[in-house]
């Protein structure tokens, strides 16, 4: 791999003197794919060539607006026309489940986009420095300190020096503390 290549994919910038390949676009229209018919297919709104040409596509969607209507007349779904509707309703349990969702997303959007307008609406505030700034969290910070047991008790009365056997060596009687 050329270096000014790999250098391009990293930055995700274009090496000097880049030329693009020349996008190749098709002049001519290809020919409709259904059978009998020789016309030019249709042009789709993105510039790109449909399968078929209009009148076949107009056709096809008239057929299937038809075949839908027979369904939904025989007792299917008024959305989606195949499965047996639900009694007393005039969707499926499927098509139904969906428009509840459609509905449901909607709600939220217009609750996302009501507090959204809130907060915009609010006035700027000087910004109050707090914990969080500081990467603080209640979540990640350090327990308080609790007092203990031995904070709230009463302490013991202080033992005499004189009472304390345990302090003094059974073999040491303070030489080294005397004058000669």
């Amino acid at each position: 791999m050329d270096l000014s290549t790999l250098v391009a994919q990293w930055s995700g910038k274009l090496p000097e003197g880049f030329v693009p390949p020349a996008i190749l676009r098709r002049t001519t229209a290809p020919e409709c794919s259904l059978k009998r018919c020789r016309r030019p297919a249709a042009v789709k709104k993105d510039g790109t060539f449909a399968h078929a040409c209009q009148p076949c596509l107009d056709r096809r969607a008239a057929s299937c607006r038809r075949r839908r209507a027979a369904l939904a007349a025989e007792g299917g779904c008024r959305r989606c026309a195949y499965r047996k509707r639900l009694e007393g309703d005039f969707l499926c349990q499927r098509c139904r489940d969906d428009r509840d969702a459609e509905r449901a997303q909607k709600r939220q959007d217009a609750l996302d986009a009501a507090v959204i307008d809130e907060f915009a609406a609010q006035p700027d505030k000087v910004h109050r420095a707090s914990d969080l700034d500081r990467g603080i969290s209640p979540w990640n910070a350090r327990r308080r300190k609790e007092p203990t047991a031995a904070y709230w008790s009463p302490l013991p009365d202080p033992e005499p020096r004189e009472e304390r056997g345990w302090a003094k060596s059974l073999w040491d009687d303070g030489w080294r503390y005397r004058r000669c």
